[in-house]
């Protein structure tokens, strides 16, 4: 050891003894003295304090705290050491000595303001409880006492104060303040032991809460300087301002503690979702669109919800469903980011449905903070029907079990809404839960319709018109003919819409003939739509609708009609002519274009309808994939040959504004997809098919373009991935070198600068095309372009250019508006840390170790070296060493030999070194405490406690050499 210091065995609680009040004494002739005056502005206070706590403390926890005395919270603090002593888990319980003989002399103090009420008592029977709701956790219940112990020092003062000025109004306020900290410290505790799943976030909480602690001492201390301040104070209006500037203070420093908490709580969720790799900027559209949008935090509930579509691949993926999950049940909680954010982040753990899955159950259990007010979670799930059949199981048994998991918290109840057609694959299971049917809620819908269909129908108004008693019989006729279906009434107002009627009549006849069966409705609608068409473009139709219900995300306007360019048809890869905008049109009333230029069927009905039988244009799965990887490599091949530095910049700008090549991006992604889905299918490649011919091409000429050969290491890293491509081999190698280069590259490459790059991969290929298009973006004007054609190429591609360039990001191709908001997306992918330091301005760091080498460096104070000179000089003993300059030489410092400083004597030191150091007036910094004994720091010395104890004395030692030698070692 290094440092002065006392160590001092552990001692027994003694009671503290009762003392008399002075209010309560007798005067010199016998009579009692009149009722001590009582401040208003002190009653009111101590009131306030002790309904917030009565509030968060249960009922059944503070049901004995009225009779609970000061000597019964003693006792039992008695019985908790001896049980720890029998588990030989000793943890000092002398510290808290101190504690109960400052609240004994501080309630003296409060004794005419409480008198009366039930006050008094919750100042100390909160400790009761707290310390046994934690003694079976020993770790936390020794930083509870440590806590608790702090506050003693505060109290100290009362031993004098309260016999002086126990009937001075002002000073009572000040005294009241001291009750409304201290509650307020029992708040904090209860609430951090009796949370539901505390010692699981234990280690994680403890920092947000001990933050508080030391804010509500450092209020303890303010005020115990003003009760200074205010006994010597000679005027109120010195008193009023003493008092003033405390409460600013106070007020302040509450409010900067607030600031960090949520400036360290927002960083940390920052991390979790880069963690997730969640971007749920769409989920918030959804939401927009809905004019009804639930409030995500309304009082004692919290809801959490999440639609399911297939116009948003991603939205139905079940990892995507449990990610946004734990996303909105922590991101309104401090210490439940702080525990992902460290016990995962930090630690490293892996991304994986299981590890998010037992996330969201211990998470959901602790959502409540206050364990006397029932916190409800509303879960609303819309569109299961649209999730994969064999993950509908997997989301139904996730809710269920967070429902059972909540319950058993007592504190959460967790309700589930799932709005959805009953899928088969959950059917028996659904039926078995509470069932709101729509069908059932005739009228309801009836009304709901008759408004829709109200604002629909204003345009015949103006267009045919239409009288307000007419239009109003039309819109109850239409309600009235739908029986409740939203989609029979939108679909017959969208016929109304986009057919020619001359007469009234017509108009009221279209709603009363029209089928009332939704496949009917579709096939009469298709029926309508291909009458006049050829073979050719009955197939263009399907190609369309192939599109629109296989592609593997949705596609804008200006994709699509690139996609179609690359057709089938197509025996050059490089088009010249690109597929007309009429086309999308021709489709309507079946399909429908979204804000976002993408397009989508009216509802997921049509794409069952349109695989089905029922169908005059059937749509078969595996022939439409096929034809959909046929136009990708395609475009892909046509790329190649494009974006080469060899081609004229002026002829590869023009195919590229022109919009030829507006598939690229979605053809970079999902070649491999499209190759694997087809080669593991029951058909599997057709080498006599276009599409093994036109992906044997592309594969060949990507082969020949790689720089190095390392297919073995490639195919190491994809695995079993490709082992339907094997007999392929051509193929197999470009298919291995696509996904190796994914893994090995998170982020893929920088941007082109200037010139093209040598093209060596599909990512090098896009890289090459989003540099032209960011080219073109930055032009007014092109040769052989209109103003026309070079605006509307800036509408439809000024996103292509900036897309995420994370392979497994869930929206990889979620395009930004430019390369800053691009830039701003992949750092929530970036595996970074805070440092969670208030104040400190260093960005985020790549590792955990990093992290630790920053706050060593920037936030780590070291003490400097101190050196044990010999006992007789007349220097201090421990003088900071000095380093000689190299001219200089050292000079000699004799050093003790430890093995002969037994005989040293008290008379070898000066009285300055040897101070009194009282175990029970030093500061918390000051002292360090082990399992049956703790240490005292000398505070005249600079450097801190380290500790280290080796032998364990049985008894006090008061052999002065040997206190010297303590104190020297």
């Amino acid at each position: 050891m290094h440092l002065p210091s006392m160590i001092y065995p552990s001692l027994t609680l003694a009671p503290v003894h009762g003392f008399v009040a002075p209010s309560q004494a007798f005067d010199d002739v016998g009579r009692m003295p009149l009722a001590a005056r009582v401040s208003p502005a002190a009653q009111r206070i101590i009131r306030d304090a002790f309904k917030d706590l009565e509030k968060t403390i249960a009922s059944n926890d503070s049901a004995d705290f009225a009779a609970t005395t000061l000597e019964k919270v003693i006792k039992a603090a008695h019985d908790i050491e001896n049980q720890l002593a029998a588990r030989q888990m000793l943890r000092n319980m002398r510290r808290l000595t101190p504690l109960f003989d400052g609240l004994q002399h501080y309630s003296k103090s409060i004794e005419a303001a409480c008198e009366g009420t039930p006050y008094m008592a919750w100042i100390w029977a909160p400790i009761k409880l707290i310390l046994k709701i934690s003694a079976d956790y020993v770790d936390a219940f020794d930083k509870i006492i440590g806590a608790y112990a702090r506050i003693a020092e505060p109290l100290a003062r009362f031993k004098m104060l309260y016999q002086t000025f126990y009937q001075s109004v002002e000073l009572q306020q000040t005294f009241a303040t001291f009750y409304s900290d201290i509650l307020k410290f029992h708040k904090e505790a209860y609430k951090f032991v009796r949370r539901s799943g505390w010692k699981v976030f234990f280690m994680t909480s403890w920092g947000r809460f001990e933050r508080r602690f030391d804010s509500i001492i450092e209020d303890l201390k303010a005020h115990e300087k003003l009760v200074d301040s205010t006994a010597n104070a000679v005027g109120h209006s010195q008193m009023k301002k003493i008092r003033e500037d405390v409460e600013t203070l106070r007020r302040e420093a509450a409010e900067q503690v607030d600031r960090e908490e949520t400036e360290r709580t927002a960083s940390q969720f920052l991390n979790i979702v880069g963690w997730l790799k969640v971007d749920n900027n769409q989920q918030a559209k959804n939401f927009d669109t809905i004019s009804a949008e639930p409030q995500r935090s309304l009082g004692k509930s919290l809801v959490v919800s999440h639609i399911c579509t297939y116009s948003q691949a991603a939205s139905t993926e079940y990892d995507q469903i449990i990610r946004s999950i734990l996303l909105q049940l922590i991101q309104n909680d401090t210490d439940l980011v702080a525990y992902v954010y460290k016990e995962f982040i930090l630690n490293k753990k892996p991304v994986t449905a299981q590890v998010i899955e037992s996330l969201i159950l211990e998470v959901i259990g602790a959502i409540s903070d206050n364990p006397s007010q029932t916190k409800y979670v509303h879960i609303v799930l819309d569109g299961l029907d649209e999730c994969d059949k064999e993950k509908q199981p997997k989301v139904i048994n996730l809710l269920e079990r967070m429902i059972s998991k909540a319950f058993t918290s007592a504190s959460t109840i967790c309700k589930v809404l799932v709005s959805s057609r009953i899928p088969s694959a959950v059917a028996r299971k659904l039926k078995q839960k509470h069932i709101v049917s729509l069908s059932g809620e005739k009228k309801a819908l009836e009304k709901a319709i008759a408004v829709y269909a109200a604002q629909r129908l204003r345009e015949l108004k103006t267009r045919m018109n239409f009288k307000e008693f007419e239009l109003k019989e039309l819109e109850l006729q239409l309600a009235s003919k739908a029986d409740g279906m939203f989609l029979w009434a939108r679909l017959v107002l969208n016929y109304l819409t986009n057919n020619l009627f001359v007469r009234k009549c017509e108009v009221i006849d279209a709603v009363n003939t029209l089928p009332r069966e939704l496949k009917e409705f579709y096939g009469q609608i298709l029926t309508k739509i291909i009458s006049h068409f050829d073979q050719r473009s009955v197939s263009r139709l399907r190609s369309i609708m192939g599109w629109i219900a296989f592609a593997q995300r949705p596609l804008r306007k200006a994709e699509l009609r690139s996609a179609l360019s690359f057709s089938a048809e197509a025996e050059n890869v490089n088009i010249e002519e690109l597929a007309p905008t009429y086309l999308f049109d021709m489709c309507t009333p079946l399909i429908e274009e979204r804000s976002d230029t993408t397009f989508a069927f009216i509802h997921v009905s049509v794409k069952e309808f349109l695989q089905s039988s029922e169908s005059v244009v059937s749509l078969d799965m595996f022939n439409q994939v096929q034809d959909r990887g046929l136009s990708i490599a395609a475009c892909l091949l046509s790329g190649l040959e494009v974006f080469q530095s060899t081609t004229p910049s002026l002829d590869r700008r023009l195919r590229v504004l022109r919009g030829f090549h507006g598939l690229h991006v979605y053809a970079s992604d999902y070649w491999v997809e499209y190759l694997l889905a087809v080669a593991a299918s029951e058909h599997g490649l057709d080498t006599t098919s276009k599409f093994f011919r036109r992906s044997h091409e592309l594969a060949m000429a990507l082969n020949s373009l790689r720089q190095s050969e390392n297919q073995e290491m490639a195919e190491k890293v994809v695995g079993s991935k490709i082992h339907h491509l094997k007999s392929h081999p051509e193929i197999s190698a470009a298919a291995a070198a696509i996904m190796s280069e994914r893994a090995e590259r998170p982020i893929q490459g920088g941007e082109a600068t200037g010139d093209l790059v040598k093209i060596t991969s599909l990512s090098t290929l896009l890289l090459n095309y989003q540099h032209t298009v960011k080219e073109l973006l930055q032009l007014f004007s092109h040769p052989g372009a209109s103003l026309q054609e070079v605006e509307r190429f800036k509408q439809d591609f000024r996103y292509s250019a900036f897309t995420c360039r994370l392979w497994s990001c869930p929206l990889a191709r979620t395009e930004y508006e430019n390369e800053n908001l691009r830039n701003d997306h992949e750092k929530i992918h970036e595996p970074r840390v805070s440092c969670e330091v208030p104040g400190c301005q260093y960005p985020p760091f790549a590792s955990a170790s990093a992290l630790k080498k920053h706050q060593t460096k920037e936030h780590t104070k070291v003490a400097p070296e101190f050196r044990i000179r010999a006992p007789n000089s007349r220097k201090s003993p421990f003088a900071p060493k000095r380093k000689a300059s190299p001219s200089q030489p050292q000079p000699y410092e004799p050093t003790v030999d430890l093995r002969q400083t037994a005989v040293v004597t008290l008379t070898d030191y000066d009285e300055e070194t040897l101070v009194n150091l009282d175990p029970d007036l030093a500061r918390p910094e000051d002292k360090q405490y082990g399992d049956d004994w703790f240490a005292v720091s000398n505070p005249s010395l600079s450097p801190k406690l380290d500790i280290s104890l080796v032998h364990t004395m049985a008894l006090y030692c008061t052999d002065p050499a040997f206190k010297a030698l303590l104190r020297l070692t």
